[in-house]
């Protein structure tokens, strides 16, 4: 049976894209949003990099209105609620270090989304390792963290594990990888039906595509057949013609998904993979097991 792909109502959200996490809080639905203090006019020209203004915040999702900015000099954040408490992971730029030097993951948390904790470091990388995006999420009885290494004995963006069951101490899982030997990238992890789902990013030829893998215990992995990409690239829309007349979508990355309404919505970045993006969305008519568990199948 040839394959369809499941998502429905394909829409562009806004020009400008990067990384964002959706989450439902008291009711009321958020994305997290990072964002980057470059720069980009023109293809051909400089771009102007202000690393230590980068940062991320949180938006207020059916109302669009901004409700914070928890952190400067820090990227690659994601959100976990907790109860009555949304926890922040991210990436610590540190001292007059830009995004590609990172060495600790940190947490802080929130009560109302405004009133912040001072972080907390989780995670600090090996002498020669640097470290970038990071996800997490409970199985029931532990939270499990996924963070991505440049560990030189693996393929840059490797993904490694963690796990807690305090949120503030960790432990490295023995035998935990995913992706050591190939490009892998810009995760997002869910626990659905005994399985750990993980959305990652590969790069065949000319275009990024984000794919799905799953396993019970993050040591032994089973990934989606070839032809069901969990999100391809549309190669005939352009992306951001008035900036970058001519580039057309070859990158669909960074995915993150959440229920709602009898939905699952899921964001993703489009563009090149090279300063031209934005940030699209879709929608699968059921639960997010039911969508996961399709692209596994047989």
């Amino acid at each position: 049976m040839k394959w369809k792909s499941p998502w429905q109502n394909q829409r562009v959200v806004r020009r400008a894209g990067n990384e964002v996490t959706p989450f439902c809080f008291k009711g009321k639905y958020y994305l997290l949003e990072n964002f980057m203090a470059s720069t980009f006019l023109y293809p051909g020209q400089p771009v102007r990099y202000r690393f230590q203004e980068d940062g991320f915040l949180i938006r207020e999702l059916d109302s669009d209105r901004i409700i914070s900015i928890p952190l400067l000099n820090h990227y690659f954040a994601s959100a976990l609620v907790v109860k009555d408490t949304v926890v922040v992971f991210a990436a610590d730029y540190g001292e007059n270090q830009p995004w590609w030097n990172i060495k600790r993951l940190i947490t802080i948390t929130s009560k109302d989304l405004i009133t912040w904790s001072e972080p907390r470091e989780i995670v600090t990388a090996d002498k020669d390792e640097k470290l970038f995006n990071s996800t997490v999420v409970f199985d029931g009885k532990r939270y499990v963290l996924l963070y991505e290494s440049d560990n030189p004995k693996w393929v840059p963006f490797t993904f490694l594990f963690a796990e807690s069951t305090d949120l503030v101490h960790w432990r490295k899982i023995p035998g935990a990888i995913y992706g050591p030997s190939r490009y892998v990238g810009g995760p997002a992890m869910y626990f659905r039906g005994g399985f750990f789902y993980l959305l990652y990013l590969e790069h065949e030829g000319e275009i990024y595509e984000t794919r799905v893998t799953r396993s019970k215990d993050l040591i032994t992995w089973e990934d989606a057949p070839k032809d069901r990409p969990f999100l391809t690239p549309d190669r005939t829309h352009p992306t951001n013609p008035e900036l970058f007349p001519g580039v057309k979508d070859i990158n669909a990355s960074d995915a993150e998904m959440i229920e709602r309404d009898g939905k699952v919505f899921v964001w993703w970045n489009g563009g090149n993979q090279a300063g031209c993006s934005d940030l699209k969305c879709a929608e699968y008519p059921g639960t997010m097991q039911q969508l996961l568990e399709k692209f596994f199948e047989r």
